[in-house]
C-alpha cells in the first residue's frame, strides 16, 4: 500500500474516531453538568477528549512518510514523540484533577455515593451518585 493511501485511510479513521469521541464527550459532560437527581460518574469520561490527540500522531507519521519517505519520517517523528508523551501526561493529570474536583463538587451539592456498580457498567468503572430522596439503583430522570 502506498504512503498516500495509508495517509488517506488514517485520516478517515482519525476523522470518524474524533467526531465519535467528541460526540460522546459532549453527551457525557452535558449529563454530568446537568446535575440531575442521579448521576453516574466515570473517571474515564475525560479520556474521550484524548482520543483525537492520540490518533493525530499516526496521521503525522503517514503524512511525513508520504512527503519525505519512511526513513525520514521516522527521524522527524522522534521529535514529536516528546510532545506526544507530554500531552498524554497532561491529559492523565487533568483527568485525575477533574475526577477529584467533580466528586467533591457532587458531595458538596448533597449527592450521596451509592455502593455497588451502576447498571450497564463494568465493576470499578463508574460510581452512581444520587440526591438523598432518590434510592440507589433506580435510575429515574
Amino acid at each position: 500500500m502506498s504512503p498516500k493511501h495509508r495517509f488517506i485511510g488514517n485520516l478517515i479513521i482519525w476523522c470518524v474516531s474524533s467526531i465519535g469521541s467528541l460526540w460522546f464527550a459532549i453527551d457525557a459532560y452535558s449529563e454530568l453538568f446537568g446535575f440531575g437527581s442521579d448521576i453516574v460518574f466515570s473517571p474515564t469520561v475525560p479520556a474521550l477528549l484524548m482520543i483525537p490527540i492520540i490518533l493525530i500522531f499516526p496521521c503525522i507519521y503517514w503524512y511525513l512518510a508520504m512527503r519525505y519517505g519512511e526513513e525520514r519520517a521516522v527521524i522527524k517523528c522522534k521529535k514529536t514523540s516528546r510532545v506526544f508523551i507530554g500531552l498524554v501526561g497532561v491529559f492523565i493529570v487533568s483527568s485525575v484533577i477533574f475526577s477529584f474536583a467533580y466528586t467533591s463538587t457532587l458531595e458538596s451539592k448533597g449527592y450521596v455515593k451509592c455502593t455497588g456498580r451502576p447498571d450497564g457498567w463494568m465493576p470499578g468503572m463508574a460510581t452512581e451518585y444520587v440526591l438523598p430522596p432518590s434510592v440507589c439503583g433506580q435510575r429515574g430522570n
